[in-house]
């Protein structure tokens, strides 16, 4: 694993905010950033399917960081929010599902840089469950007990719920102006309560 201050320095750069970008292009440019993390090779540069997305899937990742810094405060545990935004869409360099073949990759890479069992598996719940909230608030009656239990099931306690809700909002803010709005927002706010 990274020694303790290599990875708050990583997560100190993940929350910086909009120079986040440029510091991430430098380092990507020399090959650190795949020399860190070699997963990330996989989704460099790679074009995304869907036409709602403004960046490649790199490029978005770094994005949801930079956009969940400015909601870490929300947060208990910002770090674990930062490293879930920058791998939400790492599954997506593989074939599959890419929410659930990120779960294992983001918990792999968790673990390399340092985090104990309890905040990996957090960051790999944070990875699968990524479009839990937009999806079921946007698709399923918020109303209907049975939907709010099954989201209370999968995310398990309400710590992680707000560290979701938060990528959730980050990784909609990132994609594209169509990917977030006033009612989407309202929506997953409803569900979250």
């Amino acid at each position: 694993p990274w020694p303790a201050e290599a990875r708050e320095q990583f997560v100190t750069l993940l929350g910086a905010g909009p120079p986040t970008v440029g510091v991430w292009e430098a380092l990507e440019a020399e090959g650190l950033i795949t020399r860190l993390l070699p997963d990330w090779e996989r989704v460099r540069c790679r074009p995304q399917r869907n036409a709602v997305h403004r960046w490649t899937v790199d490029r978005h990742c770094v994005e949801t960081a930079v956009r969940a810094g400015a909601l870490s405060r929300r947060v208990g545990r910002p770090d674990l929010l930062l490293v879930a935004a920058l791998l939400h869409d790492i599954g997506k360099g593989w074939p599959g599902d890419h929410s659930t073949t990120g779960e294992v990759i983001a918990r792999d890479v968790a673990a390399r840089i340092g985090f104990g069992p309890a905040d990996t598996g957090t960051v790999a719940a944070l990875v699968r469950h990524h479009l839990l909230l937009v999806e079921t608030a946007t698709r399923r009656d918020l109303d209907d007990p049975a939907t709010v239990q099954k989201v209370a099931d999968a995310v398990g306690s309400p710590e992680t719920l707000g560290l979701l809700h938060a990528l959730t909002e980050a990784d909609a803010l990132a994609t594209g102006p169509a990917a977030w709005s006033a009612w989407r927002a309202s929506l997953v706010t409803d569900l979250v309560r």
